[in-house]
């Protein structure tokens, strides 16, 4: 029952007056690997459509963004902060940060690896090329947002996360502090939220039954809405976000929606 009452506070619509919203028309660019891009087959899904919305027919997935605002999901699947400079990926993102400068828009542009860094070179690796990045988005004018990468659900028999890949996450933040940029700590709050809910709940929103690292529809949903509310406190009423009070409760509060 509670979980029936859960996906209509997900799914449904909230109405928000225009005046709700800054004046300042916004947009966002997502840079990252699989646990940031669109899940269109296995082995990929991220926060990425929770986050902008899709409209696939096959998986609706709401915004958490007001309408009418840009949300263009560069994300490529097995990315590291190498091979997304190599394979000209990062020149699509910066193409798109570009054209929504030139239309006089506040672009974020948010940047999230280290799933895919961890399994080839240390962080200060990482570190190196996240710092290349956001000095490139800033000369184009865009606002980089580092964030850090989206928990495994794999646990210890404790119920604690055996978490691998906090000395990216620790490097991700130090590259913020160092730059100054805002940061989104996204690792820290989804091991907090997944190790309330628990390993089952937990594995409900994984993409297939052993994917401890991407996300199914309900999955992008919550930590979609997660990404929103780290946004939220980090660019207080700043950001054309929709409120979502039922689903930022059952996170704050470590409740499963699904």
């Amino acid at each position: 029952m509670f979980q029936q009452v859960a996906r209509s506070i997900v799914l449904g619509c909230f109405l928000v007056s225009a005046s709700a919203f800054p004046r300042v028309p916004t947009s966002f660019v997502l840079v990252g690997d699989s646990t940031t891009a669109n899940g269109t087959v296995l082995d990929s899904g991220g926060w990425g459509n929770g986050f902008c919305g899709s409209t696939n027919p096959a998986a609706l997935t709401p915004s958490s963004l007001a309408p009418g605002t840009p949300c263009i999901n560069t994300a490529k699947n097995g990315a590291t902060t190498g091979s997304f400079v190599a394979d000209g990926s990062f020149n699509i993102s910066l193409a798109n940060i570009k054209a929504e400068v030139a239309k006089g828009r506040r672009t974020l542009v948010t940047i999230q690896f280290g799933h895919n860094d961890m399994k080839i070179a240390p962080p200060e690796s990482m570190g190196a090329n996240l710092t290349t990045m956001v000095n490139q988005i800033r000369a184009l004018g865009g606002e980089p947002v580092l964030v850090t990468s989206l928990t495994r659900r794999t646990f210890f028999d404790n119920g604690t996360i055996q978490d691998l890949l906090g000395p990216w996450a620790d490097e991700t933040i130090l590259i913020a502090q160092q730059q100054q940029t805002h940061l989104l700590d996204l690792h820290a709050h989804s091991i907090t939220y997944v190790e309330a809910i628990g390993p089952d709940a937990a594995h409900r929103l994984n993409r297939s039954p052993d994917d401890n690292t991407h996300l199914n529809e309900n999955g992008t949903i919550v930590f979609g809405r997660l990404l929103a509310d780290l946004f939220n406190a980090s660019f207080p009423s700043q950001l054309p976000i929709i409120p979502n009070p039922g689903l930022t409760f059952n996170i704050t509060n470590g409740i499963p929606s699904y």
